[in-house]
């Protein structure tokens, strides 16, 4: 019983990670806004995470990441390579179906050059956030499970407006 609940659990809220459990490296989130969406970021050793946000990518403290106002939230490890079922099944933010193909030491690597050089380009929330920033990191793709349904959205509205434009001018 303690399996099944453990595996709804994950499906839920994803692999809840003890500070002794990461490693350099690992992709890791917590929850923001009372579980609407999830923030993420690189763990590269010594307690600290380097994370996109909206001032640029950023080095900080494990408890500062993990802290939003008085609130500290858990902290969770992203899975990669889940199959298709599971992706769906779980919730967005939390995997990819994507193969986790970098080296930790790689990851690592990458996650300080985009630090030190300032150079993962301007926030954007649906196109370039702080999953995209991870997801990057750990597989040189930019990929956020939490914003593809809401940019195909935005995508098709946009192809809808300027068809209607264009049908607008010609009639």
């Amino acid at each position: 019983m303690a399996q099944i609940i453990n595996k709804v659990l994950v499906l839920l809220i994803g692999n809840v990670e003890r500070l002794e459990e990461l490693k350099p490296g690992d992709h890791i989130y917590t929850y923001r806004r009372y579980g609407l969406y999830t923030h993420h970021g690189i763990y590269v050793g010594e307690e600290y995470v380097i994370h996109f946000t909206r001032t640029g990518v950023d080095k900080t403290c494990l408890g500062c990441f993990c802290q939003e106002g008085e609130k500290v939230h858990f902290l969770c490890s992203y899975a990669y390579g889940r199959p298709l079922l599971e992706y769906w099944l779980r919730r967005w933010g939390t995997c990819t179906t994507l193969p986790d193909t970098k080296l930790p030491q790689e990851v690592v690597n990458r996650a300080w050059e985009l630090h030190e050089g300032d150079g993962f380009g301007e926030y954007d929330l649906l196109n370039n956030n702080c999953e995209h920033f991870a997801t990057f990191c750990r597989t040189g793709l930019q990929a956020s499970a939490q914003t593809a349904w809401a940019s195909a959205c935005g995508r098709k509205i946009k192809e809808i407006k300027e068809w209607a434009m264009e049908f607008l001018q010609t009639n």
